[in-house]
């Protein structure tokens, strides 16, 4: 748990060095994760009020990575989407911060990284398909 924490905290603070806006990555690790997602499920997800999804969304939108549309079924609800430039943003943004990662773990002996790699597949795997049963 620690661990993970660290991970978490080191990434976040190489995004904010690189100009990455985390909260939008993260929302952008939703929605190409879930698919098109209600705004409302969004805020429960991200742990943030409303108002503050809106202005994040509206930005996230402002630079063309997501789109939001009024679902069919039902007018009061908004869907939000990722769009290719949002895609293409969330893989150059994962990019650079594997990277950053991978110089950090360098040290390593590459046995130790094939290791924690493989003890991690379980939990990953996991964690999909729970993902996977939010949508």
């Amino acid at each position: 748990m620690f661990v993970s924490g660290y991970v978490y905290r080191l990434l976040h603070a190489k995004a904010r060095a690189l100009g990455i806006r985390w909260s939008g990555l993260m929302v952008l690790v939703d929605l190409d994760l879930l698919g098109p997602t209600q705004q409302r499920a969004l805020v429960e997800i991200e742990q943030v009020r409303g108002s503050t999804m809106t202005v994040l969304l509206q930005d996230l939108e402002e630079r063309g990575w997501v789109d939001r549309v009024v679902d069919e079924a039902d007018a009061r609800v908004t869907l939000v989407t990722i769009t290719a430039a949002g895609r293409a943003e969330l893989r150059r943004a994962g990019k650079l911060l594997r990277h950053h990662l991978n110089e950090e773990l360098s040290g390593l002996p590459a046995a130790i990284l094939r290791d924690v790699a493989t003890a991690l597949e379980p939990l990953a795997s996991a964690l999909m398909q729970k993902a996977g049963a939010l949508r």
